[in-house]
């Protein structure tokens, strides 16, 4: 179980639309998530920026800042997640292009950090 749900399930939420900005402990446990992951995935891992497209290498994760991260993937996915960029980003801007490039990102993430 993960660092976020643990926490979750002890103050008796079922659901992440129920999280505000204002919940401190949402960030922390997510910031565990992620240190997690990274030994998890044995540092084989790299963060992603959504619409800057920074890519942050695992080292770089651990206690990241609040908005510093939102996506988590596995390094052997990095020439997908830059097809999808540069595939999604190159068509005329339009919500259906911006919700298939969100979509895309967020199935192929292993870990979604949306709210550090």
């Amino acid at each position: 179980m993960s660092e976020l749900a643990r926490e979750m399930k002890e103050r008796g939420i079922t659901s992440p639309w129920d999280l505000t900005e204002f919940d401190q402990w949402v960030n922390d446990a997510t910031r565990k998530d992620i240190e997690n992951m990274v030994e998890k995935e044995g540092g084989e891992v790299f963060g992603l920026k959504v619409w800057t497209w920074e890519m942050l290498p695992a080292e770089k994760l651990n206690g990241i800042c609040n908005f510093g991260i939102d996506l988590v993937f596995r390094n052997r996915d990095r020439a997908k997640v830059l097809k999808i960029i540069d595939e999604e980003s190159k068509k005329p801007f339009s919500m259906a292009t911006t919700k298939k490039l969100v979509e895309e990102l967020f199935k192929l993430a292993i870990l979604n950090c949306t709210w550090v």
